[in-house]
């Protein structure tokens, strides 16, 4: 008898978060994640395939550059050739970059060591029209230095609970953030974060919480102070979503790619 072949095969792929609610499967709303499986149950002749990604990004989040993988008992499609046949069949708004396999024991989000963000800013009048979904407009004098210096007191490893949303599940809120940094990059103000791993909407109440202290007067110290307070009370708003994109997720043998 022999027995049956099944590979993992590792997807990198990115996404316009726009019209999504979001990378997890609900049970209502057009999802990345589900988008992708449909797909892929279509390819396996109906039968149910998991696909499970690095991380959940939420409602009009992008993605440059997300990982996902799967398992499959379809011997006709050789690895590599996932990415056509899954791109011949996906909405526009998803793009699959590299499809190969992998190792048995690779899992695209426990095995992931490092995630990076970039959210954008824009003054409104440098705005382009096709950019109004992928940055988020800022009237604020948008300070480099000090913005960087209330971004190195996110730096190291924290109890994040002051930047997670309230009904975030996680126990543990403990978190290390590896580098944080804002730059100019044509005509936005990039935040730059990258770390382990991330809270529920934490990137985007670093963002409010930091222009809000920046339109306020404050600094290193204050960051520090709702940082220590652990209390989503003492941080400032949650920026929107569609200047967020998850930019990079790295492995083990690709710490050299950060």
């Amino acid at each position: 008898m022999s027995l049956e072949l099944i590979r993992r095969i590792r997807l990198d792929l990115s996404y316009d978060g726009t019209n999504f609610e979001g990378w997890q499967i609900q049970k209502s709303g057009r999802t990345v994640q589900g988008e992708i499986t449909k797909v892929l149950n279509s390819l396996h002749g109906g039968e149910l395939v998991t696909l499970i990604g690095s991380g959940r990004t939420d409602s009009g989040v992008h993605a440059n550059s997300q990982v996902a993988h799967f398992e499959s008992k379809a011997c006709s499609i050789p690895s590599e050739r996932f990415m056509m046949a899954l791109n011949s069949k996906l909405p526009r708004d998803i793009r699959i970059h590299k499809s190969r396999e992998v190792n048995p024991d690779f899992h695209a989000r426990y095995d992931a060591v490092m995630r990076v963000y970039r959210y954008y800013l824009v003054h409104p009048k440098d705005q382009m029209a096709h950019m109004t979904a992928y940055s988020t407009p800022c009237l604020l004098d948008l300070d480099i230095p000090k913005l960087n210096q209330m971004a190195q007191a996110l730096t190291g490893t924290h109890d994040f609970t002051s930047f997670a949303a309230a009904r975030d599940p996680n126990k543990n809120k403990i978190r290390t953030i590896h580098s944080a940094r804002f730059f100019t990059e044509g005509p936005f103000t990039v935040f730059r974060v990258a770390g382990n791993a991330f809270l529920w909407k934490m990137v985007r109440t670093m963002v409010g919480t930091i222009l809000h202290q920046l339109e306020n007067g404050g600094s290193f110290h204050e960051i520090q102070g709702i940082l220590e307070g652990k209390n989503r009370s003492l941080a400032g708003p949650t920026a929107k979503p569609r200047g967020l994109f998850l930019d990079k997720v790295i492995y083990g043998s690709e710490r050299t790619l950060y």
